[in-house]
């Protein structure tokens, strides 16, 4: 019956976990401890849920690990399909461990019980995650006392994904540069939005070599809009525009030796109408402006739904705002998954976060989350299907059987006493 009824029961849905190894001890084992070789006998992942959750083992067969080879690469150990849900321990047996102690080859004392070291992951239906393992040890233990003392800790790992569809097929509205300007000159370029073009909002895509000391102005007539000190790779977002014509005024800013821009004015895309999934991207510069350190562009959603924003960083830190409304902070790769309306959303960038004053590389992939199929049923839960079946049909007709003898019963009891 569970798993006849997955949205009551999900931890017969699942997603997947990849499980790799990392040792910090590895770069500092030294003399006189020539080597270690751990012997993992099997890892489990403790699901929570009623009672006291559950154990699932994530390790298919023993494994024999080298903490030096794995202090320069991390190694995989497994990839394997578990129920969604939350998971809050991680629990470890070991088997053999040896050291080469001096010219001698040693066996340690090994922890017989389980050791257990917390985790917070969540498995997503049709999600995929990594768990990096962190296997250290207390390295003096392994000479004075012969004796392996295991350190673990476990990081979830999700990386930033970027999707590449954005700005090969984002629609232009204009386009300015590339140009380069002097001290004190200024460029105006002119532009038209057609009848029946018009445009809500759209997006302003700047390019510059980044230089703090060479930056430029950008001014839209009509509109009365206004960027300044601009330099890097930057995203703004502008009001509406209707049909006419429309007049940019670039001009170096003070104290500008020279500077060489690119301008895009773009519509604001749709997803999925436009694009399947979007990404934006931007760099800004150490020392620059503090008008410039916020980004912000956006996005018309065609359905309401989850929806995946896989946050990049190269460099710096930031803040990712949706809609004005803080959302994480960010000075690694990371993805978080939000529901959202159908309609505009506005995605802002506060870079620099932690006021450091290094520059900013950040990027933003928005990628919407499509249903994914369950499992398909074992052959248990087909045999259980059917039998279900056939035991619906015998008690229907062993209903049907009763109601009838019930029937002709009564009809001749009502017969005997009318002779009577």
């Amino acid at each position: 019956m569970p798993e006849l009824l997955p949205a009551a029961y999900p931890q017969l849905r699942y997603g997947t976990v990849g499980i790799r190894a990392i040792s910090t001890s590895g770069q500092i084992i030294g003399p006189p401890v020539y080597g270690v070789e751990i012997t993992v006998d099997s890892i489990r992942l403790h699901r929570v849920g009623v009672g006291e959750g559950t154990w699932i083992n994530v390790l298919k067969q023993p494994v024999r690990l080298d903490p030096i080879e794995m202090a320069g690469k991390p190694v995989n150990l497994n990839e394997v399909s578990v129920p969604i849900g939350d998971y809050n321990l991680m629990g470890f047996s070991f088997g053999n461990v040896t050291a080469t102690i001096s010219v001698a080859n040693v066996t340690l004392k090994v922890p017989t019980q389980e050791f257990k070291t917390p985790v917070a992951l969540t498995v997503r239906e049709g999600r995929h995650s990594n768990l990096v393992v962190d296997l250290s040890f207390n390295e003096p233990a392994v000479s004075v006392s012969e004796s392996f003392d295991p350190y673990i800790t476990v990081t979830v790992e999700q990386p930033g994904r970027a999707p590449l569809s954005t700005i090969a097929n984002l629609k232009p509205i204009t386009s300015m540069g590339p140009d380069t300007l002097a001290f004190n000159q200024t460029k105006s370029y002119t532009f038209t939005v057609e009848p029946g073009a018009a445009v809500d909002n759209y997006l302003v895509h700047v390019e510059a070599v980044p230089s703090v000391e060479n930056t430029f102005d950008l001014a839209i007539v009509e509109t009365g809009e206004y960027w300044y000190d601009l330099t890097g790779n930057l995203w703004f977002l502008g009001g509406n525009l209707t049909s006419g014509t429309y007049h940019a005024n670039v001009q170096a800013s003070p104290g500008t030796t020279a500077v060489t821009f690119a301008i895009t004015l773009y519509s604001v895309p749709r997803i999925t109408g436009d694009l399947p999934d979007a990404a934006f991207s931007g760099f800004i510069p150490a020392g620059s402006s503090l008008s410039i350190h916020v980004n912000e562009f956006a996005l018309h959603l065609d359905q309401p739904g989850s929806y995946d924003f896989y946050l990049g960083v190269k460099a710096g830190d930031y803040e990712f705002l949706i809609d004005n409304n803080p959302t994480s902070v960010v000075s690694n790769d990371q993805m978080v998954t939000l529901q959202l309306d159908s309609g505009l959303h506005t995605f802002q960038i506060f870079a620099d976060f932690s006021g450091s004053g290094r520059e900013t590389s950040w990027s933003v992939g928005v990628v919407p989350v499509t249903g994914v199929s369950n499992q398909p049923l074992s052959r248990e839960a087909m045999l259980s299907t059917g039998l279900l079946v056939v035991a619906a049909l015998v008690f229907v007709v062993d209903v049907s059987v009763r109601y009838v003898r019930r029937k002709r019963l009564e009809s001749e009891l009502a017969k005997s006493v009318q002779t009577s």
